[in-house]
């Protein structure tokens, strides 16, 4: 499928019927930057967007995914070229999305921030820490070299600690048997703080635990903390800029934030008879819904010099960017993870100062 010549034919069809671009986004309820992005090829319409726009243009499914008018010769050829062409693409987005793991499946969206907060809530609430696993520290993710090795909190003894995305509080243990004496955590799920809870309550720590998406105004002290870190967390954000703010508000003056997010190269890559392959563009940072299990969730795949210039934007120091691979890990796992682990980075850390 050929998402330039499909875009062409949009705006060809489109024009043939007097409609501009806003006349078609307001009749399908959509922006016109998005038909923009279509018609640029961009990107193509959501599924339930298709059948709409083939009524509105007077053309097939078909024709709209071959980006042409077709004869009757031509239909049946075109069908079946089309039907491979969305397998194929749909079987590399499922690769791309989450490193190898089977998704329902993957659709773009346009990013409204109560529903993402809502649709977020609820996976982590009922099956995420289930689905996806729990990192927590010592380690930053799967096949990078571990805090013990890297230090990138530096020394935590007598520290006031702040952790966005807690889940299931295992990274605030680790932080207080590194002697940080005040401990805070945040996180968007009540069922997750409630995990949290129970489980320093368990081992006789004391932590202050506030629920709320990591972008709102959630009540914690400014100029406060030494080290505000995030382990697998902060890529939940539906507004980078305004979450990194927030942190440096947290912060006292010369305070560091730590964060380890999966590396936006390793969702660009799938593995394929053994080759690593381009299965997705680096520079895609659109919103996507996604299926898994019985729950959804939306991301973005923010580039990793978004992150970078979100922290410069926000007043931080940038001191360390790690993306890394513990070869170690990597050569005794026996799987595709494992063996793209070795030729690119799977996770990277960065590190900034107040």
């Amino acid at each position: 499928m050929n998402q330039k010549k499909t875009g062409r034919f949009i705006a060809k069809m489109r024009k043939e019927q007097n409609l501009t671009q806003r006349g078609l986004a307001d009749i399908l309820g959509v922006s016109d930057k998005t038909v923009s992005k279509w018609e640029c090829g961009n990107g193509m319409p959501e599924l339930s967007h298709m059948q709409p726009i083939c009524s509105i243009l007077n053309i097939s499914l078909n024709e709209l995914f071959s980006g042409e008018k077709l004869n009757d010769t031509d239909y049946k050829k075109k069908a079946e070229e089309n039907m491979m062409a969305l397998i194929q693409e749909a079987e590399k987005m499922k690769k791309n999305i989450v490193g190898g793991n089977v998704l329902g499946y993957v659709d773009n969206i346009e990013m409204d921030v109560c529903e993402t907060h809502k649709t977020n809530t609820e996976f982590w609430s009922t099956i995420g820490s289930e689905f996806l696993g729990a990192t927590a520290l010592p380690s930053w993710g799967g096949f990078f070299p571990s805090e013990d090795r890297l230090h990138l909190l530096g020394n935590l003894s007598g520290k006031k600690v702040l952790e966005i995305g807690c889940g299931n509080g295992r990274s605030l243990k680790y932080a207080a048997d590194m002697g940080a004496v005040d401990l805070w955590g945040l996180d968007i799920s009540e069922s997750q703080i409630d995990r949290t809870r129970n489980f320093l309550e368990a081992q006789n720590i004391h932590a202050r635990l506030v629920c709320s998406p990591m972008e709102n105004e959630c009540g914690l002290p400014t100029d406060y903390f030494d080290v505000v870190y995030s382990v697998y967390g902060i890529g939940w954000t539906t507004q980078l800029t305004k979450t990194f703010r927030h942190v440096y508000s947290y912060l006292k003056k010369g305070g560091i934030f730590v964060f380890g997010w999966s590396h936006p190269i390793h969702k660009c890559v799938s593995v394929e008879n053994g080759r690593l392959i381009f299965s997705n563009s680096y520079f895609n940072e659109e919103w996507y819904r996604a299926g898994m299990g019985s729950k959804e969730i939306m991301l973005s795949n923010r580039m990793l010099g978004t992150y970078i210039n979100a922290l410069a934007d926000s007043g931080f120091v940038i001191e360390k960017l790690a993306e890394e691979t513990d070869r170690e890990k990597a050569l005794a796992a026996d799987h595709d993870f494992g063996r793209k682990a070795l030729m690119l980075p799977t996770v990277f850390v960065l590190r900034a100062r107040k």
